[in-house]
């Protein structure tokens, strides 16, 4: 446990150094949060909730994708570029010592965004969730958990940083773009929703704002199959395939 704390703290002090993570995990969805509540319409339009009712549960996950897809990677290929894991390697810190620091760290930005988001929909735009908070909350770590088993797949599997840069960028910015998060689901065509829902964001975006109108989640079955599919097969691979160098 003393091995894992002292690593936690190491690892905090090297993430929070860097921009990136300001900028694209917190500062970008609470910007994004500001221009919907002035730009949606409050009128109701999917199942008794307006657009900017539904607008909510998408960007808070724009930190959990800005961190877990982009952040997780990206800091354990570059530890492995500069030789670090080689050098963890020969120390008693396991593969899972390692990735769960990393999680920790870029979760605790997540939530940031989280609290940042939440804060800019209730204090400026006098946002109320129609649904439960405390099943929304469960499904919103349901979704964190499966999004970050994507990033800790690639982050371990990838052999470099040229590939972690290209994969983790082509996974960020589909999601972030063709999910749901930025552009809304309900306005796209119904031909393009189908391309939509080939990402596992968009699966994890339905079923948290189903909640957060307070509907039913059994219709949304595939969608959790698709999410129980990511965490499984993301960290099974992570931890069956992990490369030290």
């Amino acid at each position: 446990m003393t091995l894992f704390w002292t690593l936690l703290k190491i690892e905090g002090k090297l993430v929070w150094k860097g921009i990136d993570i300001l900028i694209f995990g917190i500062l970008f969805p609470m910007i994004l949060a500001t221009l919907f509540g002035y730009v949606m319409s409050r009128d109701a339009s999917v199942n008794g909730a307006s657009m900017f009712e539904m607008s909510y549960p998408a960007v808070i996950t724009i930190g959990v994708l800005a961190t877990g897809v982009m952040g997780v990677p990206l800091t354990i290929a570059d530890y492995r570029h500069r030789g670090i894991l080689k050098r963890f390697q020969v120390t008693p810190v396991s593969p899972l010592h390692i990735l769960f620091a990393q999680v920790v760290i870029q979760l605790s930005s997540a939530l940031v965004s989280f609290i940042g988001v939440t804060v800019v929909y209730h204090l400026l735009f006098d946002y109320d969730m129609i649904g439960s908070w405390g099943i929304f909350l469960l499904s919103y770590a349901f979704v964190v958990c499966a999004m970050y088993s994507i990033g800790i797949f690639i982050g371990s599997v990838v052999p470099d940083q040229k590939s972690a840069n290209l994969w983790s960028s082509v996974a960020y910015f589909t999601m972030l773009l063709f999910s749901g998060a930025t552009i809304p689901y309900e306005v796209m065509p119904r031909f393009f929703q189908w391309f939509m829902d080939i990402f596992p964001l968009s699966h994890g975006i339905h079923l948290i704002k189903q909640v957060s109108i307070g509907e039913p989640i059994q219709p949304l079955f595939i969608s959790v199959v698709v999410l129980v599919l990511c965490v499984v097969l993301g960290l099974g691979g992570a931890i069956k395939f992990f490369k030290w160098k």
